[in-house]
């Protein structure tokens, strides 16, 4: 599951919404990254209730060479968790809890739980240490786990700081959550999934993922060596209401136009949810596109990530799912979004441009930051150059042109500088907004 919002490039201009839909450039994309082994994933653009455009590539199995299609069914990892929040905010309308409930009526044994309310649960304030950081998750993840060993897990983690004094991405106060929903109804979560939210909003292809379904379920998988490798699965009792349902594009699409235009929740109870306090909503964050804002929530689990956006104003909903990535989920996104607001977008090129000796030679060495400290190595395997920062392993790094090299798995760029001579002093590690300058030793 993962822990922060990556969809936070959205700095682009007016848009005009009344654009048609450039249906040959969207295919053109998602061939590109289809034929460059870019992403293997299905997606959704849904306007005013209605599909307008949906598009899968890839296979949802690797081994069996079974392609992804509309109804293939993916782990959508945090997603999870707006679902959670909407059946906590249902049974807050029922009058069965309060946002201010504290957590020592259903745990008192956890820390801070005579503090920690509800609300804080929602928001991420509640200081209980997010388990899937822990050192020791990867040696039960893939296990099965009942509540009993989960919270005996919870009790031995000290608090990462009191209760709303700030907020930190959490998946425990989702697992939580999961126990009160089962708790204050007597049913499991999958059962209350059903019941509050599927039928509801008419959702024919969402459920909690059970370990022993494989019919129409994507496998995840890494992109290694050229090639998908099957990525490790998580068993689905550990996430639960954090991470463990599996859905398609369109139904995720569908969910959240049901839960803003009022099928799920009272207004009062939504305008709760996407109110944000330190980048935070109870479930739900927020991002803007040039001057318009959604709200949504990503995901990530083992091998799969996704995201899902609704922008109001224009009732206008996207969903992307998918089952493996060596690019960047967050500039597919850009570039889905791009297109389909009708801004400038030029569709990358991932045709590969050789790599001369000469270059590979100036290249080579060792760079350092001192003010991360960090050390990265540049060298060359065969034609290709390659990048490793100690303690990590190593990555190929693809030419753009002559001083620009990426990593689109990871969205990196690595720019090198020449100095008047024509030595290689330095480079410049472009990743996530971040900007670095690594001096060569």
């Amino acid at each position: 599951m993962k822990t922060l919002l990556t969809l936070i490039a959205f700095f682009f201009a007016q848009v005009n919404v009344f654009a048609q839909l450039d249906t040959a450039k969207l295919n053109q994309l998602f061939n590109n990254y289809d034929t460059h082994q870019k992403a293997m994933l299905s997606m959704c653009l849904s306007e005013n209730g209605k599909v307008v455009y949906g598009r899968s590539i890839g296979y949802a199995n690797v081994e069996s060479m079974t392609k992804a299609n509309e109804h293939t069914l993916y782990h959508i990892g945090s997603i999870t968790k707006m679902f959670t929040s909407v059946m906590i905010f249902q049974l807050i309308e029922e009058h069965k809890l309060t946002q201010e409930t504290k957590l020592e009526a259903f745990f008192p044994s956890l820390p801070n739980s005579q503090k920690i309310t509800i609300s804080n649960l929602l928001n991420h304030r509640s200081g209980l240490h997010n388990f899937t950081d822990d050192s020791i998750y990867a040696s039960y993840m893939e296990k099965p786990m009942t509540e009993k060993q989960l919270i005996t897990i919870f009790e031995k983690q000290s608090a990462d700081f009191e209760p709303d004094s700030k907020a930190s991405y959490s998946n425990t106060n989702y697992v939580l959550l999961t126990f009160i929903i089962e708790k204050l109804t007597g049913h499991t979560y999958a059962e209350e999934l059903q019941s509050r939210v599927c039928r509801k909003a008419g959702l024919s292809e969402t459920r909690v993922a059970a370990n022993i379904e494989k019919k129409n379920v994507a496998k995840s998988y890494d992109f290694e060596n050229g090639q998908w490798k099957k990525s490790k699965e998580t068993d689905m009792s550990v996430p639960l209401g954090a991470g463990a349902i599996i859905s398609t594009p369109s139904d995720l699409c569908h969910f959240i136009e049901a839960l803003f235009t009022g099928k799920l929740l009272s207004e009062t109870s939504l305008n709760d949810i996407k109110t944000m306090k330190d980048n935070y909503g109870k479930g739900m964050f927020q991002f803007p596109f040039g001057t318009k804002k959604a709200y949504g929530h990503n995901g990530g689990i083992d091998g799969f990530e996704s995201v899902l956006g609704y922008f109001p104003e224009e009732r206008k909903a996207f969903c992307i799912t998918g089952n493996g990535f060596n690019y960047v989920l967050n500039d597919v996104s850009i570039a889905v979004l791009s297109i389909w607001f009708d801004k400038p977008y030029m569709i990358p090129s991932f045709e590969k441009k050789a790599l001369s000796q000469k270059e590979s030679a100036s290249f080579e060495g060792v760079y350092a930051n001192s003010a991360v400290g960090m050390n990265i190595t540049i060298t060359k395997d065969g034609d290709q150059l390659m990048a490793q920062a100690k303690g990590q392993g190593a990555f190929p790094l693809d030419k753009v042109s002559e001083l620009e090299y990426k990593f689109d798995a990871a969205g990196i760029k690595i720019t090198f500088v020449k100095d008047e001579k024509g030595n290689i002093p330095s480079f410049k590690l472009l990743q996530s907004g971040m900007n670095l300058v690594f001096e060569k030793e």
